[in-house]
C-alpha cells in the first residue's frame, strides 16, 4: 500500500523517497541504532520505523523515526543531514508530543546570493519587504530584532552592515538610526552622511551617544504608555511606530577602550545596552552589534544571551562559534566564501541547527547612494 501511494505521486517523488529510505536505513544500521530480534533461530537487526513525507513540490519534507528506550538519547543527537540526498538540508529536529517519534524537517537549499547591480534594483527589492522586516536573501526575511553580527576581516561583515543600514534608509518610512564606529571606518562615514548628530567614533562620544539613545528610548516609552494600557500583548508595530536602531560596529574595540574609564562609566554602558536588549523589542528600540570575533571578555554573557538573532559570516574560529552559540554545530565545518555564513533566529534556526545564509552583493557606489537618499529626503522636507 505504501509503495503504490509513493509511486502514485510520481516517479521523481518515488525515487527521492527511495533514496532517503535506503540512505537513512543504512546510516541507522551503521550507527548501531537497531534492536536485535531472533527470527527462525537467526539474529536480525530490526531498524526503527521510518515515516517519510515529502511535499508535492519536492522542496521540503518531514521524517519521523520511531523512538525506543534503547536509543532515545542517540536519536536526539543523530546527525541525519548527511543521509539526505540531493540538496536537502536538515532545518529542525524535535520529539513528538507523545515522545513516540523523533521528527526531522528538511528542505532544499541552494546557496545563492542576491546581486544588485544598481540602487534601483535594490530599492525594488526593499519595497517588496514588509516595513518592519529585513531581507538577507530570498530564503531569509527577518522581522527586526536585536542582531549580533560576527565576521573576520574579508568575511563580508562590513557589507552586511551596509546592507542593513541601506535597507533601513530605503524603507517607505525610514528608520531612526544611531551609529557608533570606534575605528572611524566606513560605518562612521555612512552615519555621518545620514545624521551628524547621531554618529560617534571616540569613546567619550559613543558614551554620549548611548546617553542620547537612552533618552530617546524613554521618549518612546512615553509615546506608547497610554496605548499599551488599552491593548494586551502589543508592540510598537501595532501603533505604526518606526524602529529606532542603535548600531555599534567593532563593539569589541569600544569595549576594550572602556578599560581606561572609571567603573561608573563602564556600568552606565552595560546598563544602557542591557535595557535596550531587555525592553527594546516591544518599544521598537533595537541594538545591532558587529565585531570580528566574540568571547567572554569582549561580549558580556547577559548581552549575548538576550540577542537572539546571530549572524556569523565566513570561516570563524571554533571558539567564536561556541561563545556566540553555546555549541559548535556540524554545519560550521562547511567552507564559507565572502558573504556566506550561519544564521540563528527564533522560529527559523536554532544554535544546534543554524541555517546557512548569505548576504546580498551590492555592485554600486554605496556612499554615493546614501548621499543621494539623504539629499532627496532633505529636498522633500
Amino acid at each position: 500500500m505504501l509503495i503504490s501511494t509513493v509511486y502514485s505521486l510520481g516517479l521523481q517523488y518515488a525515487w527521492i523517497h527511495y533514496q532517503i529510505t535506503r540512505s537513512l536505513s543504512q546510516a541507522l544500521y551503521d550507527s548501531g541504532i537497531y534492536v536485535e530480534r531472533s527470527v527462525l533461530l537467526s539474529k536480525c537487526a530490526v531498524l526503527p520505523k521510518l515515516d517519510i513525507n515529502i511535499d508535492e513540490s519536492l522542496q521540503r519534507g518531514i521524517i519521523k523515526i520511531e523512538n525506543c528506550i534503547k536509543y532515545d538519547r542517540r536519536l536526539d543527537e543523530l546527525p541525519i543531514g548527511s543521509a539526505l540526498p540531493n540538496e536537502y538540508v536538515l532545518t529542525s529536529c524535535y520529539i513528538s508530543d507523545d515522545s513516540n517519534d523523533y521528527i526531522y524537517e528538511f528542505e532544499v537549499f541552494k546557496l545563492e546570493q542576491l546581486v544588485f547591480n544598481s540602487y534601483s534594483e535594490f530599492s525594488e527589492r526593499v519595497k517588496k519587504t514588509d516595513q518592519y522586516d529585513l531581507f538577507l536573501n530570498d530564503r531569509h526575511i527577518l522581522p527586526m530584532f536585536h542582531i549580533l553580527l560576527i565576521g573576520q576581516t574579508g568575511s563580508g561583515k562590513s557589507y552586511a552592515l551596509y546592507n542593513i543600514i541601506l535597507q533601513m534608509l530605503t524603507k517607505e518610512n525610514p528608520w531612526e538610526l544611531y551609529i557608533a564606529d570606534p575605528k572611524y571606518s566606513g560605518t562612521y562615514v555612512i552615519g555621518n552622511t545620514i545624521c551628524k548628530d547621531r554618529v560617534a567614533s571616540s569613546t567619550s562620544d559613543i558614551v554620549n551617544l548611548l546617553s542620547s539613545f537612552q533618552v530617546r528610548m524613554e521618549q518612546r516609552k512615553l509615546e506608547m504608555n497610554d496605548n499599551l494600557l488599552l491593548r494586551l500583548d502589543s508592540d510598537y508595530r501595532d501603533f505604526n511606530l518606526l524602529p529606532i536602531c542603535l548600531i555599534i560596529d567593532e563593539y569589541s574595540a569600544f569595549r576594550a577602550s572602556l578599560t581606561r574609564y572609571d567603573k561608573k562609566t563602564r556600568d552606565f554602558v552595560d546598563e544602557v545596552l542591557g535595557n535596550v536588549v531587555r525592553e527594546g523589542r516591544q518599544l521598537g528600540c533595537f541594538l545591532i552589534i558587529a565585531q570580528q570575533q566574540t568571547n567572554s571578555t569582549n561580549l558580556p554573557t547577559e548581552l549575548k544571551e538576550n540577542i537572539p538573532c546571530k549572524i556569523i559570516l565566513g570561516m570563524a574560529e571554533r571558539q567564536t562559534y561556541i561563545t556566540a552559540l553555546g555549541i559548535y554545530p556540524d554545519v560550521a565545518k562547511r567552507h564559507f566564501c565572502v558573504g556566506q555564513g550561519l544564521l540563528v533566529y527564533p522560529g527559523i534556526a536554532t544554535p544546534e541547527l543554524p541555517s546557512v545564509t548569505t548576504i546580498p552583493t551590492l555592485n554600486f557606489d554605496i556612499l554615493d547612494t546614501v548621499k543621494r537618499i539623504c539629499e532627496d529626503r532633505a529636498g522633500v522636507m
